[in-house]
């Protein structure tokens, strides 16, 4: 996956910026949720993931963090492979697994992730 071609997508997720910049952060996170149901894009469940994570225009929720972390890993996004290594490095809303997180940092870091090169570094 290219990181990221244009489309519409890509283009409603920008349009969101305004909102994180405003610090409009339960829109922005409702925003992406949107998208990321709508059209399973990446970058959108990613955000989510992320949002989740760290209880950002929502309540902080491990476990629906893993949900949209591992589907935005699944569908590609370096990010979210990366954060889903990291998920289960630390046994975030998962049981921890080594194993499966250098899984994880691996696709990562072939799509030039270099926070999972150095994991993958620092792990190995």
């Amino acid at each position: 996956m290219g990181y990221y071609k244009p489309c519409e997508e890509l283009t409603r997720c920008h349009t969101l910026d305004d909102f994180w910049n405003n610090k409009e952060f339960e829109k922005w996170t409702k925003g992406y949720l949107e998208i990321a149901e709508e059209t399973a894009y990446p970058l959108a469940e990613c955000q989510v993931g992320y949002a989740y994570l760290e209880g950002i225009g929502v309540e902080k929720d491990l476990e629906k963090s893993f949900y949209w972390t591992k589907r935005a890993a699944e569908h590609g996004d370096r990010d979210g492979q990366f954060n889903l290594g990291w998920m289960y490095e630390k046994g975030l809303g998962v049981g921890m697994d080594v194993k499966e997180a250098l899984f994880w940092y691996e696709k990562a870091a072939a799509q030039e992730h270099d926070l999972a090169k150095e994991k993958l570094a620092e792990l190995n």
